[in-house]
């Protein structure tokens, strides 16, 4: 089944120029000019990814990627002129997957998309960790039968650390099971705003983490046994 890519940004000629790279890579698009708009064909048109730009007329990125983010862990790659660090943890935070900073190349966009697309499919084992079942395939995290709802990075870093419980990770060693060589150079504080993200909604106790636990000095590892 072909791939629908959702473009939203305010500039049209950076809309058409994303939709014919992504036509041409074998990709189905359609186009928002703002996020008001993005929101309404999100809900139409059921894509499988969405390119968002940060600065955005009536609704910003931000809000569009927040609102997306109560219902569904679509990827989402957001699109700003901002390269400041604050910039793009906030955006991850928020829900964002992944950064691309403009002026930008159309190829390394599509890279980037198929790269984000491959992290949604993988085999079809299911994690089973205390009252956490993990489905890497469906990308889905069930706890107690409820679903939980993570963006594709945190999904992925969830993934590397519960298929290793008690293994401590650094955060260069998440970073480079992670992100490709296409991403941008990330922080410290990147991986940082990834575990608090799914601490909080796993609803660890931050004092006394359940699942993922903080080793000082070292990085971070998954308590239990598969």
């Amino acid at each position: 089944m072909m791939k629908k890519i959702l473009i939203v940004d305010d500039e049209k000629n950076i809309r058409d120029l994303l939709s014919i790279y992504l036509q041409k890579a074998g990709f189905d698009t359609v186009q928002a000019k703002n996020g008001q708009e993005a929101l309404d064909l999100f809900e139409k048109e059921k894509p499988h990814l969405i390119i968002l730009d940060l600065m955005l007329p009536y609704v910003n990125g931000l809000a569009v990627a927040k609102k997306i983010r109560r219902h569904s862990n679509i990827p989402i790659l957001m699109l700003t002129a901002k390269a400041e660090e604050d910039d793009r943890v906030s955006g991850l935070e928020l829900g964002a997957d992944d950064y691309v900073v403009k002026p930008f190349s159309p190829r390394e966009v599509v890279a980037r998309v198929k790269s984000l697309l491959r992290r949604s499919y993988a085999d079809e084992r299911i994690i089973k960790i205390k009252d956490l079942e993990i489905h890497p395939k469906k990308m889905k995290v069930i706890k107690k039968g409820t679903e939980i709802t993570l963006t594709t990075k945190e999904f992925k870093i969830l993934t590397i650390l519960a298929e290793k419980p008690g293994i401590v990770f650094s955060r260069e060693q998440i970073m480079d099971k992670t992100y490709t060589e296409y991403d941008e150079v990330v922080f410290d504080r990147t991986i940082d705003a990834y575990i608090k993200n799914i601490r909080k909604k796993l609803s660890d106790n931050p004092k006394h983490p359940e699942y993922i636990e903080s080793v000082y000095g070292a990085g971070y590892k998954f308590k239990g046994e598969k």
